[in-house]
Parts: structure tokens; sequence; C-alpha cells
């Protein structure tokens, strides 16, 4: 397929023209009469009859077995949020109380801010270390240097937009210095590696069912681990203290109330087993927008690292190169790119560590906070174009108008 440019659509969308695109993209989630009078309703319907709305979550349960498989994981605890999910994650790695000083966790500095949130209610002190300029995923070298001995305790790599980090990496430097590694997946469901899915390539992985994700119940979340002690803490940190098989009466351990809803429990089992199939779509979607995009030039589209099999596809994130552009700034061109009827964001504005939340608690705890050089950051911050998963769950004509659009921006740019 060759996108060219031409004619009278030439006119941007912006100035007058007709949009590139004028029909709408696929619905997300993609809700249905069919599906909801075949699967969604009779399985609330089942919760509603039951009398089981909550404890003692047997099809909780249920979904976090059948989502550690997916993952390739050997256990898995659904919680009410993907940060709850992060913070029991780090918690039950060290075994933490909630009170007591975690240590450092290093963490990348292109993140959604959950990321760091969960970590500092855990009890970790932050460090915002640099990401790897292709990936946007935390650069194991960028760690090893900020790394502490004595002080660092664990790693959190993002799997940002859906592309694995470099675990075999990340999990060496974490075997020399002793450190826990959580991988933080809440954007990564269906995202596989060389070494097997995300979620089961450290000592534990936190995944989001928010509303936007590739696998969501509008709100929700989810651990997988290998390690069964870790998923017996955190399913005491989210039982008020009480371990799998105790008596309701008693509390080996501290807790707090995390437990979910047995209707997202319901709902999640019904979407589950569509997640393979869409996670295939957006991956083969997703290479036949890149080979485009390469024949129009002007962006560079998202990296796929030797050792990943499948990338996850939360976001579609390439890199805006304004020289190719007529110099035109990468607002201008989101700004042409919507207008073309294709729905685009500049992602995150500035590093983590500069939002203003952020700035005030280096201010007031400057113990908390230790920020590294993230050159990686600041230029993604300033370059990257993000266009949304839902965009890759069409067909490959669906991936044509997307690259159509941007052919006739670079035209009208470079006059």
């Amino acid at each position: 397929m060759t996108i060219v440019a031409g004619g009278t659509a030439d006119t941007l969308a912006l100035d007058g023209g007709a949009p590139a695109r004028d029909k709408p993209w696929p619905d997300w989630p993609g809700n249905t009469e069919v599906e909801w009078r075949e699967r969604v309703e009779p399985a609330l319907r089942e919760v509603y009859l039951s009398d089981v709305e909550g404890l003692p979550c047997p099809r909780a349960l249920e979904f976090g077995e059948a989502f550690a498989q997916a993952c390739g994981a050997r256990y898995g605890a659904l919680l009410p949020h993907g940060t709850d999910a992060l913070a029991a994650a780090l918690i039950a790695a060290l075994d933490l109380d909630g009170f007591t000083d975690g240590g450092e966790i290093l963490l990348p500095n292109y993140t959604f801010v959950a990321t760091a949130s969960a970590a500092l209610d855990a009890g970790y002190r932050v460090v915002y270390a640099d990401i790897d300029p292709a990936t946007y995923t935390l650069c194991p070298r960028a760690a090893e240097a900020a790394l502490r001995p004595g002080e660092t305790t664990a790693l959190l790599p993002v799997h940002l937009a859906g592309h694995p980090a470099d675990m075999e990496a990340l999990n060496a430097l974490a075997r020399r210095h002793g450190l826990k590694v959580i991988e933080d997946a809440a954007q990564a469901h269906g995202a596989t590696t060389t070494a097997g899915p995300v979620g089961s390539l450290a000592d534990a992985g936190a995944f989001s069912f928010q509303s936007t994700k590739n696998l969501t119940s509008g709100e929700g979340g989810a651990v997988t681990t290998n390690d069964q002690d870790l998923l017996h803490r955190v399913m005491a940190f989210s039982n008020v203290g009480r371990v799998p098989g105790g008596a309701r009466w008693e509390y080996p351990r501290l807790g707090w109330n995390y437990r979910p809803s047995e209707y997202i429990a319901a709902l999640l089992l019904t979407r589950l087993p569509k997640l393979e199939e869409q996670a295939t779509r957006r991956a083969k979607n997703a290479a036949t927008l890149s080979r485009l995009l390469e024949q129009v030039g002007g962006l560079t589209p998202p990296a796929l690292a030797p050792w990943v099999t499948r990338h996850g596809y939360h976001l579609y994130i390439c890199r805006y190169h304004a020289e190719a552009f007529g110099g035109r700034s990468r607002g201008d061109f989101l700004r042409a790119l919507s207008a073309e009827g294709v729905p685009c964001s500049p992602g995150y504005g500035q590093p983590l560590s500069e939002e203003e939340g952020m700035r005030r608690l280096r201010e007031r705890h400057p113990h908390l906070v230790r920020v590294e050089p993230c050159p990686n950051v600041e230029a993604a911050c300033q370059e990257t174009v993000w266009l949304y998963q839902y965009e890759l769950l069409g067909d490959a004509s669906d991936m044509a108008d997307i690259a159509e659009a941007v052919a006739k921006i670079r035209k009208a740019f470079s006059r």
C-alpha cells in the first residue's frame, strides 16, 4: 500500500478542507446489546441472585487465577484499582507494613503519577531515572548509575504504552545488588517477551483495568506473581490482614480493606477471553501503520526491542521530527492531525518529577525524592505523538487513513 496525498484533498481540515477521515473509530470497550444479553447480563444476574456480592469473593478469586494464567504467572489477585494493585505488590515484595521506610525504589521519570504515588504510599522513597530513548522504558544503565547500595531496595520498571521493559537486564541488575523488582504493567495487557508474558517476569506485576485500558472494568487492578508467600501478603493487605484460608476474626498481619466487588470480577471474566484476539489485532494493525508511516516519513514509529515478541499497544507512540514538516511545531501537527479525524495527544508534558505536586513534595520532604539527570525523558516530553489503543482495533483501511492524514499534513506544512 502506497500513501500519496494529492489533488483537492490537499487542503487541511484546519483551513476548511475535508478531513482525511470522517467516520468513527471503533468503540471502546465495544459494548453491544448482543454481548449484554448473552454474556454480561447473565453474569451480573448470577452475582445479584447469589447473595454473594463480596466475601468470600469466589469470582474475584476465579478471575485472579484466570488472569494469572493469561499472564504466564502462577498466582493472581484482583483489587479495586490499579494504584491499589501497585501499592499491594510493592508492600508485599519487601514485606512492609506501610509505616517503615522501605528504602529507595528506582522508577522511570516518564510515567503516570500512580507509579510514584503508589511507591510513596507503600513507604518507599522514590528515585526518578532516565528512559531508553527508543522504548521509553527504564534504562538499565541509568538505573545502575542511580543505584545506591544499602539504600536502594527495589526497581519499578514501567512497560510504558505496552512495550516491555528490558527485564533481562533489570533482573540481572537486581540480582547483583539484592533488589526486588516489581513490574508496572498497567498499560501492557497482552504484551509478551522472549522470556514470557509481562506480569510473570519479576517478583510481582501490577495491572490496571481503568476505563481506557486494554482490559477494562471501568476501574480495577490485579497483582500477578510466581511467589505464593507474596500472593498471601497481597491478599492480607487487601483483606484487613487475613490470610487465605484463615479465620474471619483473626488478623495475623496488618492490612486494609481493598476487597473488589464481585460485579467487577464477573464483568472482567466476560471480557478476559477477548484479550488475546484484541492484542493480536492491535499488534497487526500497528505493524501495518508503522510500514505506512515509514513511507510517509517525518514520524518515527514505535520501536520493537529484540526481546519483544508482542507489544501491548495501549498507546502507539511515535516521535515527531519538525524539520520534516517545514519546521512547524508538534502542537501545530497535533491540532492538524486531530482536525483530520485522527485522535491524538502529546502525552506527558514534562517529567513526572517536575509536576507541581511532585515539586511540592520535594520542597516539603526532600528526603523522599531524588531526581537523576533525565535527558531522554525531556526529549520525549517535547517530541512524542500518542495515538490510542482503540484506533488499532479497526483494519488496514483505518491505518491507511492515519497515514493519509499524516502525508496530507506533511505536504501542506512543507510548502
